[in-house]
């Protein structure tokens, strides 16, 4: 992370390009020094962003290197299917007609929400990027699951018939529109669009789990999919619209509403708490002992953990993002006063 250094005064004003600190000389306080503002350019930390791209991309790695390449793995996403096939028997109605539909209600909705940001605000260039991005996360996942990420015919009776299923589509096109429109919004709104994207992306991942589309855990690495390609682009915009990444100095005693840090706290305390929850979940089933491909018997406690598993860990990677997007947006800061 670039250091700051020490207010330059600029009568002349300072230019606001990218890659660039803006300077511009504030009104004297009351005890007659003038004081500075420093803007801290942002996207400022290039090694953070291929940091955390690295990271995302190897936890995917290490989400199917675990539950698709191993006995274990296998076994325990199997029967978390088997126990959303046998409730799924008891769905009718209303409530199938929602859970069919709600993968499209809110990637359309998502969608309707970015293009009006870019009429709007006309950040065509913004548009343009966090658009690539969203395409570019839905190929991925279809490259992923069809040619790279092999599901290996294992001996352990689980069947194959369904081949790979990680990443989700579903759940990709859900969590890839909620970046998108993410990444449009000013800081000041970010940590709020966060929040609420994540409910609905992962009220996707839990839906296409319960509608025994997909195993749990093609749902987390669909999250990741999503949000690798969103730091990406982040990045890129970050860079190219240095004047409306900015977060000002009256954030840090009274934050606006829509970035309050109280808005990825709660992300990461119901994602925590459903990570914890399906752990209990599947430990009180009988953890790995009771791992079988012919149970005679549909655990609740398999369900429990795999409505928790689709759902907990995108609300940690959607609080990941907006607590990296909060760091990495442009700064306002007071300098010392100068003699």
């Amino acid at each position: 992370m670039a250091c700051m250094s020490p207010a330059v005064s600029d009568p002349a004003g300072a230019g606001t390009g990218p890659g660039r600190r803006v300077r511009a000389a504030s009104a004297a306080g009351a005890s007659g020094a003038a004081r500075a503002t420093v803007l801290l350019r942002p996207a400022r930390s290039t090694w953070a962003w291929v940091l955390a791209a690295a990271v995302t991309a190897a936890l995917l790695l290490l989400v199917y290197c675990v539950f698709v390449t191993t006995q274990t793995g296998q076994l325990a996403e199997f029967m978390a299917l088997e126990a959303a096939t046998h409730r799924l028997e008891g769905l009718r109605g209303s409530t199938l007609a929602v859970l069919n539909r709600l993968p499209e209600i809110v990637g359309v909705a998502g969608v309707g929400v970015f293009l009006v940001l870019t009429v709007y605000r006309r950040r065509w260039f913004a548009s343009l990027v966090a658009a690539m991005a969203f395409g570019a996360a839905n190929l991925t996942t279809q490259l992923l699951k069809n040619w790279v990420l092999v599901r290996p015919d294992l001996d352990n009776g689980v069947p194959y018939y369904t081949g790979n299923s990680l990443p989700s589509g579903h759940t990709t096109f859900a969590a890839a529109a909620v970046v998108a429109v993410f990444l449009m919004v000013a800081p000041r709104w970010r940590p709020l669009t966060a929040a609420v994207g994540a409910v609905f992306a992962t009220a996707v991942g839990a839906g296409t789990y319960i509608e025994t589309w997909h195993r749990p855990a093609d749902m987390v690495a669909a999250y990741l999919v999503a949000a690798f390609w969103g730091l990406v682009a982040g990045y890129v915009i970050l860079r190219n619209g240095p004047d409306w990444n900015i977060r000002g100095t009256r954030s840090a005693r009274h934050p606006h509403p829509g970035g309050h840090p109280l808005w990825d706290a709660a992300l990461w305390a119901a994602g925590a708490a459903m990570l914890l929850g399906a752990w209990w979940g599947f430990e009180s089933a009988g953890g790995t002992a009771a791992l079988t491909a012919e149970p005679d018997w549909n655990s609740g406690w398999h369900f429990l953990y795999g409505v928790l598993f689709a759902t907990g860990p995108g609300l940690l990677v959607f609080a990941a993002l907006s607590g990296f997007f909060r760091w990495q947006s442009g700064r306002r800061r007071l300098a010392a006063p100068r003699d």
